[in-house]
């Protein structure tokens, strides 16, 4: 027999009105949120969306457009959203874009005609013509650590600078003034939020910008094998190597075993992103580790709170602070006298 929200109600000890307003997009108290999902979960309970359904023109499905979903960051994020939505009783129509190509822009239109209470983007900004399109279509849109300037949209973030910030000071503070950013394409938000804290970072210290040591084009893993042949065979090496995120560091990882480069004694190698892989890579990687869980439930919360009327404060951008993990793949300069 399927759960109820009665059944919900016993587990947690809460009021039936406190969550039937939550799972219906309502705000509740973080810790009757938390009880509720742990039921949720616990109980395999699943809204049920037909009789809403015929009683309004809502059809309970949302859409998500984002980049490859085999990269842990992607899946991570599919996961969590879809488990998050679903709680909620909506489904979850999935679309994803290669990793070179933004094909968000044919995705959308397909998403706007089958019929979707809102959307989701991730990894993707929008062009104009499809920031129309949405508007035209009057559907809520949240956008996932990318940013669109042509709409207006809610934005869930991580801090990019900041943590970009953070991971350069470091290196500079272990003595390196040589340090390259290997990262994605000028047009992508998060790629230029990322080289901003990086040279951010470099002004702060006095330490010239040397133009050899910044390679951008995409966040591929190819190109990042690409760019580490390419600043090792610089007059001037680098000693450390900032990547703009993990599937650029892990190109970078197999240029440095072919090059027979040792890490931390001959280059040191830092990251934007943070996953399990990290600690399995010798030596365990220095890394920025986003607040993934955080990022997918507050899109996800902005989103049921405007499908559900309330556009109080739109739009709203939320940036969420990274954490800097300190592992082994930097080396002290300051330790060796250099």
């Amino acid at each position: 027999m399927s759960a109820t929200i009665k059944d919900i109600a016993r587990e947690t000890g809460l009021a039936l009105a406190t969550i039937s307003k939550y799972i219906n997009g309502g705000t509740v108290r973080p810790q009757n949120k938390k009880q509720i999902d742990e039921a949720i979960r616990k109980l395999n309970y699943v809204p049920r969306n037909t009789a809403r359904g015929l009683r309004s023109s809502k059809t309970y499905r949302i859409g998500l457009v984002s980049g490859p979903p085999n990269t842990p960051h992607n899946a991570f994020l599919l996961s969590k959203i879809e488990n998050t939505m679903r709680a909620h009783g909506y489904s979850l129509t999935f679309m994803s874009g290669d990793k070179y190509k933004d094909h968000v822009n044919k995705f959308v239109p397909h998403m706007l005609r089958s019929g979707i209470d809102g959307l989701i983007i991730t990894s993707f900004s929008l062009n104009q013509d499809i920031c129309s399109a949405v508007e035209h279509a009057k559907i809520p849109v949240v956008e996932l650590e990318e940013h669109s300037h042509f709409h207006r949209t809610d934005c869930v973030q991580t801090s990019c600078t900041s943590g970009a910030y953070e991971i350069v000071e470091h290196l500079i503070k272990m003595g390196h003034q040589k340090i390259a950013l290997v990262t994605g394409s000028p047009a992508s938000y998060t790629a230029c939020e990322r080289k901003k804290g990086y040279l951010r970072a470099l002004e702060d210290y006095d330490i010239p910008v040397n133009p050899d040591y910044i390679i951008a084009e995409n966040y591929a893993n190819d190109f990042g094998y690409q760019a580490m042949q390419k600043l090792w065979n610089l007059p001037e090496r680098p000693t450390a190597v900032f990547s703009a995120n993990y599937t650029l560091c892990l190109g970078i990882y197999e240029a440095i075993y072919s090059l027979g480069i040792r890490i931390p004694e001959d280059l040191s190698v830092v990251s934007f992103d943070d996953f399990e892989l990290s600690m399995l890579l010798s030596p365990q990687l220095t890394a920025v580790r986003q607040p993934l869980t955080g990022l997918a439930e507050q899109a996800c919360d902005l989103l049921l709170r405007r499908m559900n009327g309330d556009y109080s404060d739109f739009p709203r951008t939320i940036r969420l602070k990274p954490e800097c993990i300190y592992r082994d793949s930097v080396r002290n300069l300051f330790s060796d006298g250099k």
